[in-house]
């Protein structure tokens, strides 16, 4: 076989140089398109995230607005002062979540004008609420009174629940615009990145197939395009794998993004994360709350691992990096792995990596991987283990961040009963299902109850407001307990409390209340090393339909037996007459 002439090689090799160029170019379009989608991703989580932050200071205050009229109505039924201090202290709290909210729109220019609608509304309503306070402190209860019946209190209110959802619906339809606009480019960018990936393909296909062929008219030069053929092989082996994990983790990541808890995040990862783990056993361990134990959620392979362990029984949690076990068990090694089960592992092959977000510890993946077959290999798979965890941490730490924000909307915070509006919400549907029951004969009944707690203010101005709020919490535990799942417990408002009662007869809701009063008065608590007086209430029971159809006219009559109650000496409970 003749060998080519020099014009010949120079040819070729400019042909190759230029084919290469050509393929570090295509090679480096695929990452920078590769880091502008994940960079959008991220955009996307952030638009999320604002939408919840803004919902969130939209709702308290609202809720903190409830809390005032219910401060000012308890004031104008009873005359009491200490009916005020919720309406004082719901005013305080509306200042900052009000200021929350201004700095959660101060980017957003066209949220000026329906901002300003609510402030209008929210200065009116207050105006009115201030107005009867002060002819109620004045002793011109019938003035106040004859104020309410006009009518002008409901329309204000109505003014600030419009312009209240016009906001939310505002923000609503930006934030579903601007994640429409991050889904489209998304979009463009896979379609660009899989023609950039192709190109790499056809690139590489093209320079194995010169290689071959130069194999072929050189003899002499076989080894060297032998081992060129094996690198070039590498190389688009890892690419191919390379894009693949990219993609995978894109979609991963979109899937969590919209899963409704963890439970159903930890299934969607149970089918995805082993492959991207490149191991063939191992487990991820999830992190609940506080100082929680982290918990077994999935294992794969046919290794075994321990059910739950401390963070402090893993050093990769201790550590917050990843930590690859000691040849021998020991001190150095993980307390997690130093029982029954380590003897099924080989210990030098076993990996802890942390699962992080936002400098919050999320978890913990165990591994038990393949030997590498030399340095360079290794490396990839703990690069591409690392980057996939960063993911995945970030997908579940917002996860997290949205549970607790929605957990914080529907929640009392003091008590972790469930708030007023979400009592509002609730009571109308199980009143709705009640009525419509009702006409198919199968339903029990329904009762609501109104808890008080009796002499509240006595603990406060005798043992301080810490020992108040420790009453309240224990009470709302004790409510929590005596509830059944499609019962809804909520604190209505200061030291007040209630309960709706589904699919009950009335008996039933008697006796109920009547235990609800007797776990109260069992209470015994303690500040400073001494025994409290013991905590009683009153209850005042209202029962559908005999005492109302609608969830109002049974407050009203739940209020009523309420002050009855307390008229007549307190700790009893007092069916509506």
């Amino acid at each position: 076989m003749s060998l080519a002439s020099p014009d010949q090689n120079k040819s070729y090799w400019s042909l190759t140089s230029a084919i290469w160029l050509l393929l570090i170019a295509a090679m480096f379009a695929t990452a920078v398109l590769t880091q502008r989608s994940l960079a959008r991703l991220g955009d996307s989580r952030e638009v999320k995230t604002h939408s919840l932050l803004v919902n969130k200071a939209l709702n308290d205050l609202m809720n903190q607005l409830l809390d005032a009229e219910t401060g000012q109505r308890g004031f104008l039924l009873s005359g009491r002062a200490p009916y005020l201090q919720p309406y004082y202290t719901a005013l305080t709290q509306m200042r900052a979540s009000r200021a929350a909210l201004g700095v959660a729109l101060s980017q957003d220019p066209s949220a000026v004008a329906p901002l300003g609608v609510l402030d209008k509304a929210i200065a009116a309503k207050l105006q009115d609420l201030d107005r009867i306070v002060k002819l109620k402190s004045e002793g011109r209860s019938n003035e106040a009174v004859e104020l309410i019946l006009t009518d002008t209190d409901n329309q204000t209110m109505n003014a600030v629940r419009a312009a209240w959802r016009g906001l939310g619906t505002d923000q609503a339809h930006r934030t579903s615009q601007l994640e429409a606009e991050i889904e489209q480019e998304i979009k463009k960018y896979y379609l660009t990145l899989g023609v950039s990936i192709l190109v790499n393909l056809l690139l590489l296909a093209g320079l194995v197939q010169r290689f071959r062929n130069a194999a072929i008219q050189k003899d002499a030069a076989q080894q060297e395009m032998d081992q060129r053929n094996v690198e070039l092989s590498r190389l688009l082996a890892a690419a191919a794998t390379r894009n693949e994990q990219v993609h995978g983790l894109s979609e991963l990541s979109r899937f969590l993004q919209s899963c409704a808890d963890l439970e159903e995040a930890a299934g969607l990862l149970k089918q995805h994360l082993p492959p991207l783990m490149r191991a063939a056993s191992g487990a991820l361990y999830l992190a609940a709350a506080g100082h929680d134990p982290l918990r077994q959620a999935f294992t794969w392979g046919d290794k075994s691992f321990v059910e739950s362990f401390e963070p402090s029984e893993c050093w990769a949690a201790r550590l917050r990096q990843p930590f690859r076990q000691p040849f021998e068990t020991g001190s150095a090694s993980c307390a997690h792995l130093q029982s029954e089960y380590a003897s099924a592992h080989n210990n030098n092959n076993i990996q802890c990596l942390p699962l992080m977000a936002y400098g919050e510890l999320l978890g913990v993946v165990v591994l038990e991987a393949d030997a590498a077959s030399d340095a360079q290999e290794s490396l990839e798979s703990e690069g591409s283990r690392r980057f996939a965890l960063e993911q995945v941490g970030f997908s579940i730490g917002n996860l997290k961040l949205r549970e607790s924000l929605r957990q914080a909307a529907i929640r009392d915070v003091l008590t972790g009963l469930y708030n007023r509006r979400f009592f509002d919400e609730s009571s109308q549907r199980e009143m709705m299902r009640a009525v419509r029951q009702q006409t198919k004969g199968d339903y029990a009944g329904l009762a609501l109850m109104m808890i008080d707690i009796d002499h509240f203010k006595r603990f406060n101005d005798t043992h301080g407001h810490e020992v108040g709020d420790q009453v309240l919490r224990e009470v709302a535990q004790v409510l929590q307990s005596q509830t059944r799942g499609s019962d809804v417990a909520a604190r209505y408002g200061g030291e007040e409390f209630t309960i709706v009662l589904a699919d009950i007869t009335d008996q039933l809701a008697f006796e109920r209340a009547e235990l609800v009063r007797q776990k109260v008065e069992q209470l015994v608590l303690h500040a400073s090393g001494k025994d409290v007086m013991t905590v009683t209430i009153s209850i005042g029971l209202a029962q559908f339909p005999t005492h109302g159809t609608t969830v109002d006219a049974l407050l009203l009559a739940a209020d009523k037996a309420l002050y009855e109650a307390k008229s007549a000496g307190r700790n009893r409970v007092v069916v509506a007459s």
